[in-house]
């Protein structure tokens, strides 16, 4: 039996509009069981992806982390994104205007590539997490000018930090 090909794939949920569940499971199972092994899969991906008017909540999860995987795993060199890499990459994920999953994916290959050209930094700079929790309070503390430093409910029964 002939698996469906991606392109057959991208075609009916580009007509229909949107991808169901029952699409996403198709996809995993059948049309990539394993990951993306070549640029024109991945354009494919993200060029539907902008054309959808609907989607499985768990669409965007799975392309960010299938083209993350292909861009800095399956592509050479292996772990980086050289300047080649990321001048495929970069007008892929801005044509016609960022789209959040676009976004998604310049951070999430930025957050997994051990070393990442400037062309694919530019469109996403990277914001730094809190590493500890003592620190993540810390930025959720907000003032306000002339008030004292407001703390968000969750925050009220926490300890204080000195600063």
């Amino acid at each position: 039996m002939n698996s469906p090909s991606l392109r057959e794939f991208v075609s009916r949920a580009r007509s229909a509009g949107r991808i169901r569940f029952a699409d996403m499971r198709r996809l995993q199972r059948d049309v990539l069981p394993a990951r993306l092994t070549t640029c024109e899969q991945a354009e494919a991906l993200i060029a539907l992806d902008r054309e959808l008017q609907s989607a499985d909540p768990y669409w965007r999860d799975y392309l960010v982390l299938m083209v993350r995987d292909f861009v800095v795993w399956g592509m050479e060199p292996v772990g980086s994104v050289d300047r080649t890499k990321a001048e495929w990459l970069v007008p892929i994920l801005s044509s016609n205007g960022m789209t959040k999953t676009g976004r998604l994916i310049a951070r999430e290959v930025m957050r997994e590539a051990w070393d990442v050209d400037a062309t694919l930094a530019a469109i996403a700079p990277r914001n730094p997490k809190p590493r500890h929790r003592e620190e993540e309070k810390h930025n959720l503390q907000i003032e306000a000018p002339g008030s004292e430093t407001y703390r968000p409910p969750a925050l009220l029964l926490a300890p204080q930090v000195a600063i």
